[in-house]
């Protein structure tokens, strides 16, 4: 019994000594380690050995909440959002509603304060009333770099309220590259655009004929009263997508069992490039903020999955 106690203490203390080399900070999420899971026919414990840091990049997703220049210019507010965003290598960004650009300026300023050279791609203002957002991905520029970008070309058939923006990037080291779709689906005709978004998949597709990794994440307001999350009918969840974003991922803050924010990759991507690791970034809980605090920041939880830098074998 004895031996077998040290055995699974042994295991989790390097579990936990092995996570640093993934994550830099303290990070507080919730979400799967290992995909597929490890199995074994025998019962000793099972050692989860970790990639390094200087091998994996981390891509995120965050809806920043009406970003506009009053809520850039709150100190607090941004300092959070800066912190948040250097825990990632490249964040696809939702909820800008700064048509000057100025709000978007500020923050990559504050990020960089933080010793770490950002940059970004930034969309149009897009939306069918007033009431305008943007969207955009920005990334550290030690690790990623962008090869080209547009908007989805949506006249033809108006699928969405407010059109992807559509970026293909690459790793600086290794051979990953990939691209990346984002949106931020309008709530009441979410499940219209979310069973759409495969139209986009394919335009971008066609736009990159070489890339086979592709990648839509953003707020997509994929659960509750406006996406019925089991709904395995939906074009988005056939055998060519994988959701890295599970539907036990609660990433809303006001109603804690809401899964709006997603990543979903095309399926090859999980034995080839997915390193294995996705979750909520939980970060409340790593600055040590009160509920309404957390709420001034964003009232959604950025998500994030792990990727191999030196995986891939498109051309």
């Amino acid at each position: 019994m004895v031996s077998i106690f040290r055995t699974v203490l042994l295991a989790v203390i390097v579990f936990f000594l092995a996570l640093p080399e993934v994550f830099s900070g303290e990070m507080t999420f919730q979400g799967q380690f290992t995909y597929p899971p490890p199995t074994t026919n025998h019962t000793e414990a099972v050692v989860i050995r970790l990639p390094h840091e200087k091998d994996i990049i981390r891509i995120a997703t965050f809806n920043i909440q009406e970003f506009d220049k009053a809520k850039s210019d709150t100190r607090d507010v941004i300092n959070v959002l800066a912190e948040i965003i250097t825990r990632f290598d490249i964040v696809a960004l939702q909820g800008i509603s700064d048509a000057s650009g100025i709000a978007i300026r500020r923050l990559e300023y504050v990020v960089d304060a933080l010793l770490k050279d950002y940059g970004f791609i930034i969309g149009p203002c897009l939306g069918r009333t007033s009431s305008k957002e943007r969207f955009a991905f920005m990334y550290k520029t030690e690790t990623i770099s962008v090869e080209e970008h547009y908007t989805f070309d949506d006249t033809s058939h108006d699928h969405f309220h407010r059109e992807p923006l559509i970026a293909q990037f690459k790793t600086q080291s290794g051979s990953f590259d990939f691209v990346l779709i984002t949106i931020h689906t309008e709530p009441d005709n979410a499940t219209r655009e979310i069973n759409a978004l495969p139209v986009a998949v394919k335009d971008a597709q066609s736009r990159f004929p070489e890339e086979k990794d592709f990648i839509v994440l953003g707020d997509l307001n994929a659960d509750c009263k406006y996406f019925d999350e089991d709904d395995e009918t939906s074009p988005l969840k056939s055998p060519e997508y994988e959701w890295l974003i599970t539907n036990d991922m609660d990433t809303y803050l006001p109603v804690p069992s809401c899964t709006y924010d997603r990543i979903i990759v095309t399926s090859h991507m999980v034995t080839e490039d997915y390193a294995g690791k996705s979750g909520v970034f939980r970060f409340e809980r790593a600055f040590g903020l009160s509920l309404n605090k957390a709420k001034n920041v964003s009232d959604h939880y950025p998500v994030f999955s792990v990727f191999y830098v030196n995986m891939d074998t498109d051309p």
